[in-house]
């Protein structure tokens, strides 16, 4: 496992029309830059070229379609091999809509978004709620504000332990969760619709306190 932190940035079939991917893909990095050396790729390929010098992978992406292409397939294989590595994977927001009917991917982030099933209150400022379990990740911060998409009703894998989470219509759903898979360690953090969502002081120290954990 290597040092550096690589932001996957989803493009063309790893893209949608609904979020600026190339935007938020900056925002994050200007967060996630301060801990050593960023690079962001966009391409399986460019993936696997880097990926012995990876310790913190983030995956910024999307789809707008309906099943897996090869290059999916790639994409879920090098995972596997970095996390078996003993590798750090935050995967954030609509990357829960990537790789749509790639399975180990989605049991890998712990959620997938069902078409009919899942969906989003409006974009709006929310208070996001800090839960009982107990993590490095989030111990010692509280509730906080952002402006940004709720996902709710994704389907979840068995065992998720939210570290945050939000309330709707009286039914509380999870936003964010660290767990260990395959050798490695992975943070869902289902914030970040836009460049808003990083203007929280919280989320940004929630992002950067991720990053350390995933590297050990």
């Amino acid at each position: 496992m290597g040092s550096e932190t690589v932001i996957y940035s989803g493009v063309g079939a790893d893209a949608d029309p609904w979020h600026d991917l190339p935007r938020t893909s900056a925002r994050l990095a200007d967060v996630l830059g301060d801990a050593g050396a960023l690079q962001i790729v966009s391409s399986a390929d460019a993936l696997a070229a880097l990926l012995d010098q990876v310790g913190v992978l983030v995956v910024n992406a999307s789809a707008n379609r309906g099943g897996p292409t090869p290059a999916d397939q790639q994409f879920g294989r090098l995972v596997e091999r970095f996390l078996a590595g003993g590798g750090g994977l935050l995967a954030v927001h609509s990357s829960t809509i990537a790789f749509p009917g790639l399975q180990s991917w989605h049991q890998t982030v712990g959620a997938s978004w069902e078409q009919g099933r899942t969906f989003h209150p409006p974009l709006e400022r929310t208070l996001v709620r800090r839960t009982e379990v107990k993590h490095p990740i989030a111990d010692g911060m509280g509730d906080f504000w952002v402006e940004d998409e709720r996902y709710t009703d994704l389907l979840l894998v068995d065992g998720i332990e939210a570290l945050y989470e939000h309330t709707h219509d009286g039914v509380t759903h999870p936003l964010l969760w660290a767990r260990e898979v395959g050798g490695g360690r992975v943070v869902y953090d289902a914030l970040g619709h836009d460049e808003r969502s990083y203007d929280a002081p919280e989320r940004v120290e929630l992002l950067r306190r991720s990053a350390g954990w995933l590297r050990g």
